[in-house]
């Protein structure tokens, strides 16, 4: 499952892992410099696309190694940037505000506790790429974002952001569970106690929050219906899809009170690659450079 994320900056950071210290000799992003990069930053739409893309993500690259953490909220200015706040910086009402203290590994290592054994690949991925962690407040809800280093496909330097909910103690089976008398799978549960949701959240790319999940009879039983072809192996009913590729296909739980998940492909209908709910995003989430 590759991709290139185009509405993302670059990033290339060698520093010391923390983002409570003031030791990064970051410059002052002043309100002239940001009107200047607002209109540098605009993709023209006459050009041709790749070397528009190559020249607006070198300059996202300068703008946040130059700026630090003004460069990300400039970058992300369309993101709703303005409620976000560092660690070290978190309000009083942020969930995660126990641990504004850490540094940056610290506090990858004591959000991930609860799993660290179940997913020390992904672990180990934040804690090497990540360089700034944020939270933001949207609505009435509160984000964590994870600021990664990464390498594109051409070999520069770029970044990720891994978003991920706020902690769902006890999950609760959402309306579409009921209807198909469906549990929240255990592992499942027990991820949502750290992120309800996580992923790339911009591209949709992401382990679903508890509103999201859906069994895929829903959907996809009129449509069988309707074009006259059946599912072999399975039942939609016996899919919870959790994990959305991108491009039409799924990583699913499969049957009710299990664990287990499967790959489901969008144009073979075909269910394959059945792992554990752990080892599948311990290996699909620590893969952060694009091959």
């Amino acid at each position: 499952m590759k991709h290139i994320i185009l509405i993302m900056g670059i990033l290339s950071f060698f520093g010391a892992n923390s983002q409570n210290s003031d030791n990064e000799n970051y410059e002052k992003l002043t309100s002239e410099l940001k009107d200047k990069y607002r209109k540098e930053l605009k993709r023209d739409s006459e050009k041709e696309f790749k070397t528009e893309f190559v020249r607006v993500t070198n300059l996202e690259s300068k703008i946040i190694n130059q700026y630090g953490f003004d460069g990300i909220k400039l970058v992300f200015e369309s993101k709703n940037s303005s409620n976000f706040h560092k660690l070290g910086e978190f309000p009083k009402d942020c969930p995660w505000t126990n641990l504004n203290d850490n540094d940056i590994k610290e506090f990858i290592t004591q959000n991930f506790k609860p799993i660290s054994e179940k997913t020390p690949n992904l672990i180990s991925s934040l804690k090497e790429r990540c360089k700034f962690i944020y939270a933001e407040k949207k609505e009435n809800t509160w984000l964590l974002h994870y600021f990664l280093n990464m390498k594109l496909y051409d070999k520069r330097d770029y970044f990720r952001v891994y978003t991920g909910g706020s902690p769902l103690m006890n999950a609760k089976p959402n309306q579409n569970l009921k209807n198909f008398s469906w549990n929240i799978p255990n592992d499942l549960k027990l991820f949502y106690s750290i992120h309800n949701g996580f992923g790339e959240f911009y591209d949709g790319i992401s382990i679903l929050g508890n509103d999201e999940i859906k069994v895929m009879a829903e959907q996809m039983n009129s449509i069988s219906k309707e074009e006259n072809i059946r599912s072999i192996g399975y039942t939609f009913e016996q899919l919870l899809e959790f994990f959305p590729d991108g491009g039409g296909n799924a990583q699913c739980f499969f049957k009710n009170n299990s664990n287990s998940t499967v790959d489901w492909d969008h144009e073979t209908w075909e269910i394959s690659g059945k792992t554990e709910f752990f080892d599948f995003i311990d290996e699909r989430l620590s893969v952060i450079d694009e091959e």
